[in-house]
Order: C-alpha cells, then structure tokens, then sequence
C-alpha cells in the first residue's frame, strides 16, 4: 500500500530524492510477485525457527524491563548490520555473485518500499544471519525484544527504500542510515553498502 501511494503520486511527490523517477504502477506489479514469494519465505522461515529452535531465541524467564528490552535490541542491531555490510559489500565486489544474485535488486535505481524484499530469495535469507548470531550470542532474548527488533528493523528498511526524503526523525539519531544515503548506493551502485548504521562505511571509506 505504501509504494502503491508513492508511485500514484498520492504520497511523496514534493520529496522525492530523484524527482526524475520513472516509477508507476507498472513498475510495483512487476515487482509484486517476487516480493510475495519472499514475504512467503520469511513467514515459513520463522515458523520453522520457532518451531525447532525457540529455546535457543526465547528466553522466557528474562524480566521485562527497559534495560532487559533495548539493551539486547541494540546488540541484535548492530550484529545485523555488521554482517550485513560485509555482505553486501562481497555481493557488489564479487561480479559472479552480484550479476546471479544481488542485480535483481539493483533493477530498481531509485527504489520504492516494495524493493526492500525485491531481491533473490537466496539473499533474502542470508540476511538473516546476522540479527540471529546476535541473539544466540545473547543466550535468546525476550519476545518483545525479537518482536520489536523485525518492527524496527522492517519499517527502517521500507523507509531507505521509499525514495523519499528522510524525516526529521530519521536524520536525528547518531550514524542512523538515512534514506539519502542508502536512495544514493541504489543510483551509484559503488559504496553505502551499511543500511540501519552508516559507521562502517565511514570506517572503510565506502561513504559515498
């Protein structure tokens, strides 16, 4: 609904970050279909995870306070986008396995929310390495903890990919990446490899 409103020009038109964009409505069904198959994936993933290894992500007896929530949410976040800079960035260097697997996503050159989960289903996955390293590492961690970490985690990313201008809001938190600075890696393709930090791009010079 989101990139629905975007690409109708319901939403968003005096923010655009390339107010050249030729996206439309042709552009969101095309990527529709393989944006399902994805969501599909996640919801059959996390079933499974849960299934068999929710003692090792939950821990029930942790106390339900401030620290006990955000504290591991702030770990979790940070193994994510450790691993997924590192990631990502091996997608772009490596021609192999950016032309097979991480181009589908760069079909999109000024994105919109539904290119979040336009990708291969192979890199969809992968991506989740990261955030559960840092749970087992935690010994498992709250349910709301788990719960607000893919909240966060999945409004953050809709937003980078939105296209549009970031909010004040957005701008406001420390080395927090910016939809500027993620739009700017879908136009120049060479660098911004880090998503919900910029500190690793700043780190290994890749900041565009």
């Amino acid at each position: 609904m989101y990139s629905y409103l975007i690409v109708t020009n319901k939403i968003g038109l005096n923010r655009q970050i390339q107010p050249k964009s030729t996206r439309n409505k042709e552009y969101l069904f095309d990527h529709t279909p393989l944006f399902v198959i994805n969501v599909l994936t996640l919801m059959l993933f996390v079933f499974i995870g849960f299934y068999f290894f929710k003692d090792f992500i939950i821990d029930a007896d942790i106390d339900v306070t401030f620290f006990n929530l955000i504290f591991p949410l702030f770990v979790i976040l940070i193994f994510d986008d450790t691993f997924f800079y590192f990631l990502h960035r091996f997608m772009h260097e490596n021609k192999y396995i950016y032309k097979k697997i991480h181009k589908i996503h760069h079909r999109a050159n000024s994105p919109i929310p539904i290119d979040y989960i336009y990708v291969h289903p192979i890199e969809w996955m992968s991506g989740f390495i990261g955030p559960f390293i840092g749970i087992l590492l935690l010994g498992g961690v709250s349910i709301y903890t788990f719960w607000l970490y893919f909240i966060i985690r999945n409004l953050h990313e809709l937003d980078i990919h939105s296209g549009l201008k970031s909010s004040f809001l957005n701008r406001s938190f420390p080395f927090s990446g910016t939809n500027e600075h993620h739009d700017l890696h879908h136009a120049k393709r060479n660098g911004n490899y880090a998503s919900t930090f910029t500190f690793w791009d700043s780190l290994f010079k890749t900041r565009l």
